[in-house]
């Protein structure tokens, strides 16, 4: 008989196996799970067919999920780069800089991520300081290692600039456990193979460079994240079929969508994601929804079915 004014105890084995055999959460009504960090990274200016059978990129698509069919929405590049970080093209229909009509100060990624009290940032190489706003460093403006057409944040008003931080910032951001929220890698202009008729920077250099970068990212992820690997546009042989890829603890391994993509369901699947609203030409997508892990949701179980378990 328990003595009178003596607590009842359980032992803790047994509620830790109560909190483990507690029915686990299924993916909320819109069909994407909630993101702790989403990264995005992106390369330039190759089809899906160019790409996809490179050694790292291949390892990535064993690891991870795409959209059978993804497109780029135009050419060139800097439409495109914009169109992933506002919904829209905002007019803009070549690689000028500043991009003609800039500073903008429609609805994108960085100003909705600072309404929401979530952090951004975005890392490019060979920006030399954060919130440079140079057409281009290291080259000119067509093909320096940086050039701004791949930075769209810059041309925009209703954001902090001191998120646009040079490349080495990520490392430090790993290291210290502060990932953000949302993260935009930036590779240099070889590195993304844009300059691919330069020694060096050809697609398996760039290749190289991702299965270099991207394994500590990955890693920093954590159990809420998601690495989106994307091209911008095609080098105008397909269609603008790019590769689109989806990487992390919650997407289903080596599985193809049979949904067809542009970059506005990618924007609409990171906003979803987030917990942002969604905005401009995004808002009338549907985000990508059976990449996911759906959790298995197990029946509860009552504290004598546990003992009996555990006796």
């Amino acid at each position: 008989m328990r003595r009178p004014g003596r607590r009842f105890e359980f032992p803790l084995p047994a509620l830790l196996l109560a909190l483990l055999l507690l029915p686990r959460p299924a993916l909320p009504a819109n069909g994407v799970p909630a993101l702790n960090h989403v990264v995005v990274v992106i390369m330039e200016n190759k089809s899906w067919a160019a790409v996809q059978g490179r050694p790292y990129v291949s390892s990535l698509i064993a690891q991870g999920a795409q959209p059978f069919l993804s497109f780029a929405v135009t050419h060139p590049s800097q439409p495109n780069y914009i169109a992933l970080w506002a919904g829209s093209t905002l007019g803009v229909t070549n690689d000028n800089c500043p991009a003609p009509g800039s500073p903008f100060s429609a609805e994108n990624l960085g100003h909705a991520c600072e309404a929401a009290g979530l952090t951004w940032r975005a890392y490019s190489e060979n920006l030399p300081s954060a919130g440079a706003t140079g057409c281009s460093y290291d080259g000119s403006a067509s093909t320096g290692l940086y050039t701004r057409k791949h930075d769209p944040w810059t041309d925009f008003r209703n954001l902090d600039h001191m998120n646009e931080r040079p490349y080495a910032d990520l490392a430090a951001d790993i290291g210290a456990n502060q990932l953000p929220n949302l993260a935009f890698i930036i590779p240099n202009n070889c590195h993304n193979s844009h300059n691919s008729s330069t020694a060096g920077c050809t697609t398996l250099d760039a290749d190289t460079w991702l299965s270099n970068n991207l394994p500590a990212v990955i890693n920093a992820l954590g159990p809420a994240g998601v690495l989106i690997l994307t091209w911008d546009e095609d080098d105008s042989s397909s269609g603008n079929r790019v590769l689109t890829l989806f990487v992390g603890p919650l997407v289903k391994p080596n599985y193809v969508s049979s949904r067809n993509t542009t970059h506005y369901t990618t924007l609409r699947t990171i906003t979803d994601g987030l917990g942002l609203t969604a905005f401009g030409l995004s808002a009338a997508e549907t985000p990508l929804t059976d990449i996911w892990v759906t959790p298995v949701s197990t029946p509860g179980q009552s504290w004598g079915r546990i003992r009996t378990l555990y006796r």
